[in-house]
């Protein structure tokens, strides 16, 4: 099992653009064959921090994830103010 942290830190004035793009593609990723979870997340004490919170069976789910998301021509780093920040995790219970 993978399970990881995505912050993301979205350029000013894109948020709802971000916002926009994720609320079609959520829903398509929880779909996938492997996806666990995944969750989307705003901070509350800033608008433009983001976070996703994930778990797919293995590196094969979470690299077909990607290709899904390329599929689907999503490519978010325009809208980032830097590269997300991604921490992952060991499930212990």
């Amino acid at each position: 099992m993978l399970t990881f942290t995505a912050k993301l830190t979205v350029k000013a004035g894109q948020e709802q653009e971000f916002e926009r793009i994720m609320s079609i593609a959520v829903p398509k990723v929880r779909e996938e064959p492997g996806n666990r979870a995944y969750i989307f997340h705003r901070s509350t004490q800033d608008p433009r921090v983001f976070m996703l919170y994930e778990e797919y069976d293995d590196q094969a789910a979470l690299e077909a994830h990607r290709a899904h998301l390329r599929e689907m021509d999503i490519d978010l780093r325009a809208l980032l103010d830097g590269p997300p920040i991604v921490e992952f995790y060991e499930k212990l219970a």
